[in-house]
């Protein structure tokens, strides 16, 4: 039996109500091969009330450099394009530290403007540098999961920004699989040898998006007695308070007190 010989009973035409849209609705762009940066940035919001949280990949090659951090340059536009289509967003957020800063700030902020033109765009090393701005903290240890040569990305960034990088430790990690994996535990552990090894420092910066570290904090902070500010904390602290929400969260480090 054809679909037009099979008519049935006639459709009935129902008045649909709609939700009216309440909150902060941000737009996230992530990499690729990343299984870590949305979820532990959304952990940071999660007793946030009325936040919602849409996600989309840029590509990313499988060895992290420089070279290839500045090449997802071309695909920023294209993803950012393909978050929620013809609804809107009040942010959006660039999911990679070194990232930003291989692309260059104002090069990702303009990218980001051609598929949503006047949209805040909040970047993770912004952030960090607003984070350790409002602690008052001037004199950092450093952690990353980076290549050397990504690695100077960040602590040049930092020095350029006027905040001291007394010290620097990295996994020498080469890509997302391996530094998705780093474990709370090895987390804890190397940012109390960092902050231990580094006299005169005022708060401990862990770099990139990749790694898991809304679970870490307390414990680095409370073992220390130093804050303790990371890439997706800072993102997450800087979507909030660029919006105006100035909500306090308990357990996610003194930033966000």
């Amino acid at each position: 039996m054809s679909s037009e010989e099979h008519r049935g009973a006639p459709w009935s035409r129902l008045s649909a109500g709609f939700v009216a849209r309440e909150g902060l609705a941000v737009g996230i762009i992530a990499l690729a091969p990343d299984r870590v940066g949305v979820r532990d940035f959304e952990a940071f919001l999660a007793t946030v009330p009325d936040v919602a949280v849409f996600a989309t990949r840029v590509p990313l090659a499988e060895v992290v450099t420089p070279a290839s951090l500045a090449a997802m340059r071309e695909h920023l536009t294209e993803a950012a394009a393909r978050l929620v289509p013809g609804s809107s967003l009040d942010a959006v957020a660039f999911s990679c530290t070194s990232g930003t800063v291989a692309i260059g700030i104002e090069a990702v902020r303009a990218a980001v403007a051609i598929a949503h033109p006047g949209l805040p765009v909040h970047t993770p090393i912004e952030a960090g540098v607003n984070a350790l701005n409002a602690l008052g903290a001037r004199r950092i240890a450093l952690l990353a999961p980076y290549l050397e040569s990504t690695g100077d990305l960040i602590s040049g960034h930092f020095e350029a920004q006027g905040i001291e990088v007394l010290s620097r430790a990295t996994f020498a990690l080469d890509g997302d699989r391996q530094m998705n994996r780093v474990s709370p535990a090895c987390l804890i552990e190397a940012g109390r040898q960092c902050i231990a090894a580094t006299p005169g420092a005022q708060a401990l910066f862990i770099s990139c998006t990749g790694l898991a570290t809304a679970q870490v904090i307390e414990a680095i902070e409370e073992a220390t007695d130093l804050p303790v500010v990371t890439s997706n904390q800072a993102l997450a602290w800087d979507v909030l308070r660029g919006s105006g929400d100035m909500t306090t969260i308990d357990g996610r480090g003194r930033l966000f007190r």
